[in-house]
């Protein structure tokens, strides 16, 4: 059986008669059915059964051997075509075949010679659905393997998935059944609520925030919890889908004897698909590429039980939501109109015309088509329709694929609201040669509600619909004015409903079209631009318009005739989905807006022992030493922001995008000086977990809060007390830094940026605040010295002796990694090995010591210097590197001044005059 041109990325659907007899992925090898039951089995119309190899169609397949047997030993290996030989298949007990029906896709290969696509990173679009009841199990490793970034990563990302099902699926017409819980030993942390509801979302995320590291496993109980959630459901028709997100260390499932859990795995007994009682599980790796006991568990073989980093809570969300929605993908508009530009076989090309394309056109439409999830599918099977394909395509995506007159390059213009009104092209009495076939919609005939049909993957790829109404028109009008449209490249809802909400936007507008003929500042305009037209005396004031197509004229006439319909994105619209998902359009008004309230620094070694253990930072940087990583945290978000990314960059160039966790932030009431522990917040502070506190660049450990007073001990880990002003923010970040996970060396100078994200936009790197931050090599630097007093005075203003006495106190990069914070002001503990101090002490400005010692004491007579600046500073050295920041204070020297005068005697030892003065 053939299927199509190869070659496929994967055979994901056989069908036979409409029911689906096999699902999973598969692109080259040999797959097992056995739906013997599919038809009612033998009381009725039997069931398929047997083995079928799968033909991707790439250019060097083999013959195939039991065709070979059957038929001749020269039978053709049929390459180049993707298709599917069945070994011996029992068909049912009817005397005629069924209809068999496949599904592949074929998104990332060109030909069969398997070029990869073009632009391949963005050639596949993801699609989410929210259009049938669902029932979800997650049951999320809360083990002491997931602690510090991992579980705060996993928060996150669990956050965001409940967010976009409260809102992808419509809650008032469908049901969700959310079970959370741990992967822990003794009895897991569990959340479970039937029937999900707006109102639960809150108890839901605030479970989610709670979840605490518990120690041990327990897998039989956790899976007893599923078997329990799903079989109460058996009576719904529903999506049954289980999420076990862990660090793949598992017992082993052969070990537990229920038979039931087994039953759930292998999708048998009451957990069989003929009753649509199955249940799909999904295993999430976390930096654990060994799949042996999570392939155990995981019943989907269509997305290999992915491996993501844990402390990456985008790639956790995106992998996720991946399994709630079964992997549904499209193609890229851009990449399918580049295929019917350049393609010889099926497109416009060939091999006498060449024809040439901006890469950069197609590139950036490829991008935006990417970011608003618009994916389309469709079967290309008519050489003589070339032009309704793409006129298909554009129609869907709202787009104009074009040959510009200039270059004869084919180029894509997207359709959409990326101009600024005032910078457009204008269009009044004096280019305008005349101007006709004005059409208008009277508020009585607009249309106000459209209906978009498409193939809906969800049912079996039936037809569905969507209907979007603009209420206040149809109260103008006093009735409901429909129209359908059909949309047979769009196979997911939430697409769908967009589209219809674009729609209604231009069908509604009471300027249906206009034709002009202007003059020769017309060929400045291509199909698909856009252009101001002012003609008050016709009611045409500044109106907005998109040239759908235009005429360039003669040498003789010098006119440009054009098409013109009122822009779609110049209108607002209020728009309701009637009975379906909430769905915000792409026009979207929630910008993006930057981030007031962020903290970014190099990593300290604490917090990367925090996230990923001693033993193996110490393996990165035993080797070179100068090697840093950027930390970051954001708080109180701008309004709208959906999530926040933090890009770095040594060139002005950022694309490398990774999430941010949000943190609690608190002002402080007063001014702080150095030896202050009693801060007094604006606020209560948060009663979630947090190491420590940033204010400034100072690192502090919370002892003890009373309302919004908190006892702190000053200037921990590699940081020292500083001072700060009144409304110093104070950021409860420790433990809940981002990191990321590009390396960077001393030296680099790092441009970081906060990227903010809605809903619906993405703010531009251009636009974002951020910091530029030295990396130093900061996580192998020692710690400083610490608790320094002078003259036994902590900060002195000034010094009135004869004698300079310093002391301090040593501390330990490699012992402080846990537990409660070693404060600034505390005594000794056992230094670091090898650990040498480095004192200067300048006299303004001109130095008068500069030694490196190995003891915390340091003594000086001062009685012979006059009165000046004195100039402290100390820093700690282990093999050379010296401490990320040195103990550095200056004093005031006050000492006192000795004159002696002389008489011309000869006996000077008796009458030496001291005079002394103060």
């Amino acid at each position: 059986m053939v299927l199509c041109q190869g070659t496929i990325d994967k055979l994901t659907n056989i069908s036979v008669a409409d029911r689906t007899a096999w699902r999973g992925a598969m692109q080259d090898g040999q797959i097992a059915i056995n739906k013997q039951g599919l038809f009612g089995g033998d009381k009725r119309e039997g069931g398929v059964s047997g083995t079928v190899d799968v033909y991707s169609g790439h250019h060097q397949h083999n013959r195939n051997s039991y065709l070979a047997s059957k038929l001749s030993a020269i039978v053709p290996a049929y390459r180049h075509v993707a298709g599917l030989v069945f070994r011996q298949f029992y068909w049912g007990n009817n005397p005629y075949m069924k209809d068999i029906s496949a599904v592949v896709q074929r998104i990332h290969y060109q030909d069969s010679k398997k070029t990869r696509q073009w632009y391949d990173s963005k050639a596949e679009i993801k699609t989410e659905n929210g259009s049938a009841n669902t029932a979800i199990h997650f049951i999320l490793d809360t083990s002491m393997s997931m602690s510090g970034g991992r579980i705060q990563a996993l928060k996150s990302a669990m956050k965001r998935a409940i967010q976009n099902l409260s809102t992808s699926i419509d809650l008032m017409t469908l049901r969700l059944d959310i079970l959370i819980t741990t992967y822990q030993g003794g009895n897991p942390q569990t959340k479970l609520v039937r029937k999900v509801s707006q109102n639960d979302i809150v108890g839901i995320l605030s479970f989610i925030d709670n979840l605490k590291i518990v120690g041990g496993e327990n897998l039989e109980n956790v899976l007893s919890h599923s078997i329990n959630f799903f079989k109460d459901t058996f009576n719904l028709t529903m999506n049954r889908c289980c999420i076990f997100v862990s660090d793949g260390e598992l017992e082993n499932v052969d070990h537990i004897k229920n038979e039931e859990i087994h039953n759930m795995i292998d999708k048998k007994g009451q957990f069989n698909e003929q009753d649509e009682h199955d249940v799909n599980i999904f295993c999430i790796n976390v930096d654990n590429t060994d799949k042996s006991l999570s392939s155990k568990i995981d019943n989907t073989p269509e997305d290999g039980i992915p491996v993501i980093k844990g402390t990456d809570s985008n790639i956790i969300y995106d992998t996720i939501m991946n399994a709630i929605n079964n992997l549904n993908a499209d193609m890229n508009p851009a990449h399918i109109l580049r295929e019917l530009v350049l393609n010889q076989q099926n497109g416009f090309n060939s091999s006498l015309i060449k024809n040439s394309i901006n890469e950069d056109s197609f590139k950036q439409a490829a991008d935006l088509f990417y970011q608003e999830k618009l994916g389309l599918s469709y079967i290309w099977n008519d050489q003589s329709k070339f032009e309704d394909l793409k006129k298909n395509i554009e129609n869907t995506a709202n787009c104009v694929l074009y040959q510009n007159a200039k270059t004869n390059q084919f180029e894509i213009k997207v359709i959409r609201n990326d101009y600024h009104i005032e910078k457009l092209p204008l269009f009044d009495k004096t280019n305008i040669v005349k101007i006709s076939d004005i059409k208008k919609n009277i508020i009585t005939e607009m249309i106000n509600s459209v209906t978009v049909n498409f193939i809906d993957r969800t049912n079996d790829y039936k037809q569905g619909s969507v209907t979007v109404r603009d209420d206040a028109l149809i109260l103008m009008a006093g009735r409901e004015n429909n129209t359908t449209v059909t949309y047979d490249m769009v196979y997911n809802r939430s697409l769908a409903s967009r589209l219809a909400l674009r729609d209604l936007a231009a069908l509604s507008s009471d300027l249906a079209s206009v034709s002009l003929t202007l003059n020769l500042d017309g060929r400045m305009l291509n199909r698909g631009d856009v252009f101001v037209l002012d003609m008050p005396q016709l009611g045409l004031n500044k109106a907005v318009m998109r040239v759908t197509s235009l005429d360039y004229g003669t040498q003789k006439s010098n006119q440009v005739t054009v098409e013109c319909m009122r822009d779609v994105f110049s209108l607002p619209s209020s728009t309701v989905v009637s009975n379906q998902p909430v769905i915000i359009p792409t026009t979207d008004i929630n910008l993006a807006k930057p981030a007031e309230h962020y903290a970014i620094m190099e990593c300290p070694y604490y917090e990367l022992v925090y996230n990923y253990g001693q033993r193996e930072v110490d393996f990165m940087i035993q080797d070179d030493k100068s090697i840093g990583q950027i930390a970051a945290t954001i708080a109180s978000p701008p309004e709208g922001t959906f999530h926040s990314e933090l890009v770095t960059s040594l060139s002005n160039t950022f694309e490398n995008a990774e999430n941010i966790i949000d943190c609690e932030m608190r002002l402080i009431e007063h001014e702080l000086d150095q030896v202050t522990s009693i801060i007094t917040l604006n606020f209560n502070p948060p009663e979630q977990d947090y190491n420590w506190i940033l204010i400034g660049n100072e690192i502090l450990y919370v002892q003890s809060f009373s309302n919004n007073q908190l006892t702190v001990k000053r200037g921990c880990l590699d940081t020292l007390p500083e001072k700060h002003e009144k409304g110093s923010k104070v950021y409860f970040c420790g433990g809940q830094l981002s990191l990321k996970s590009d390396e960077y060396y001393q030296g680099d100078k790092v441009d970081c940026r906060i990227i903010t994200n809605t809903s619906t936009d993405s703010l531009d790197p251009s636009l974002a605040k951020g910091a530029m931050i030295n990396i130093q090599g900061r996580a192998a630097k020692p710690y400083p010295p610490a608790n320094v007093t002078i003259n036994n005075f902590y900060f002195p203003d000034k010094l009135s002796t004869d004698q300079l006495y310093i002391k301090w106190s040593s501390r330990n990069r490699l012992q402080q990694t846990s537990g409660e914070l070693i404060g600034w002001y505390e005594s000794d503990i056992t230094p670091e090995s090898g650990v040498k101090y480095h004192l200067t002490i300048k006299l303004n400005k001109r130095i008068i010591v500069d030694q490196i010692i190995d003891v915390t004491t340091f003594e000086l007579d001062v009685s012979e210097y006059l009165q000046g600046t004195l100039d402290i500073q100390i820093s700690s050295i282990v093999d050379n590197i010296y401490c990320f920041t040195p103990f550095s204070h200056s004093i005031e020297l006050y000492n006192d001044l000795i004159f002696k005068i002389h008489e011309e005697q000869s006996a000077i030892d008796k009458n030496n005059l001291l005079v002394k003065i103060k």
